[in-house]
């Protein structure tokens, strides 16, 4: 079994991916997705062009004509060197002939498959995860950490530095689809022009508002009590693709900022003390502030125990997940509907 998260990929980036035959991204990050498809090309042709070393190929291609798979992955370049065949757009139906192909294949051709949005059950990832010389990743949207990780590593690349709460406040103002991410980030190491350290006043300039996306504005519903537009943005949400899993574990990054405000005040800290350490963006200080009189720590608790059932039920293969996550965030929000 081999089963990567993002330390683990860049290690095995590192090596040339030498020990595995395909690798499959899925997930609902496209922009993650395609970030991590470059990086295996490249480890292994660093021209991610080359018509004699890279081929490209979708899902429908390998399900009208298995053999294609074979002739490209079997094929010898004239000019040298390992080669790269991409299937894109796979799911569960391309898990029968690859794993026919897989099964025999003998050749040092690196396979990578993207797929969607795909349950870690599903035929398509099981496949991967079985196999030690065949690997996977799940591409879902960053959440805070991850996030955080991100930002400090792309200044480190740029020889830019800045302090922790600039670098947190960076963080939290950040979509969650890694390719808007990056294009942020790349936008405030070109705006820096020489200057190396960052202040909050570049980052507040340079940064895009997070407030007014649809992500942000559904979880202020789901903690404000509004279900007119927890309603709106939830349909908008899926309708974009969004995967229930991933807008489950942002939710749970959400509350937990709350339980954080609760847990320092209960040990002595001021309110106002307490939400500064979050950094959150300045417009929705005030929001937050506000919802923090319809909650309390037992209920916060409660809220996010919810959201903990509701992934275990996505995650039963015959269980509907988006009509699972709306009921737990329609009772989230019912709870957070009166004030104290």
């Amino acid at each position: 079994m081999t089963k990567f998260k993002e330390d683990a990929f860049n290690s095995l980036i590192s090596t040339g991916v030498k020990t595995l035959k395909a690798f499959l991204l899925y997930g609902s990050d496209e922009g993650m997705i395609d970030e991590y498809r470059v990086k295996l090309v490249k480890a292994i042709c660093e021209d991610i062009k080359d018509p004699f070393r890279i081929v490209n190929l979708t899902s429908s291609d390998v399900r009208e004509d298995p053999s294609v798979l074979s002739a490209e992955a079997n094929a010898i370049t004239l000019m040298g060197g390992r080669r790269v065949v991409t299937i894109r757009n796979a799911d569960n139906y391309l898990t029968k002939p690859l794993k026919e192909f897989l099964e025999s294949y003998k050749g040092d051709t690196l396979i990578i498959v993207t797929a969607g949005s795909l349950k870690s059950n599903d035929s398509l990832p099981t496949l991967f995860d079985k196999a030690s010389d065949l690997g996977l990743l799940a591409c879902y949207a960053d959440e805070a950490e991850s996030l955080k990780k991100l930002v400090v590593n792309t200044l480190k690349e740029n020889n830019l530095s800045a302090s922790p709460d600039v670098i947190q406040y960076i963080a939290n103002n950040l979509g969650a689809d890694r390719l808007l991410s990056r294009s942020e980030l790349e936008k405030l190491c070109v705006y820096m022009g020489k200057e190396t350290t960052i202040t909050m006043e570049d980052a507040e300039a340079c940064i895009g508002d997070a407030t007014s996306l649809p992500i942000d504005v559904f979880l202020y519903a789901l903690t404000g009590g509004d279900q007119t537009t927890l309603h709106s943005t939830l349909d908008r949400l899926f309708a974009s693709g969004e995967a229930p899993i991933t807008l489950l574990r942002l939710a749970n990054s959400h509350l937990k900022k709350f339980y954080t405000v609760f847990a320092q005040i209960q040990n002595g800290t001021d309110q106002s003390s307490a939400v500064r350490s979050l950094f959150l963006n300045f417009k929705r200080v005030g929001d937050f502030t506000n919802q923090l009189r319809r909650w309390d720590l037992n209920r916060i608790t409660k809220a996010m125990n919810l959201l903990l059932n509701a992934e275990k039920l996505c995650k039963i293969k015959e269980n509907p997940p988006k009509l699972i996550v709306g009921r737990a965030f329609l009772a989230i929000c019912a709870m957070s509907g009166i004030r104290r």
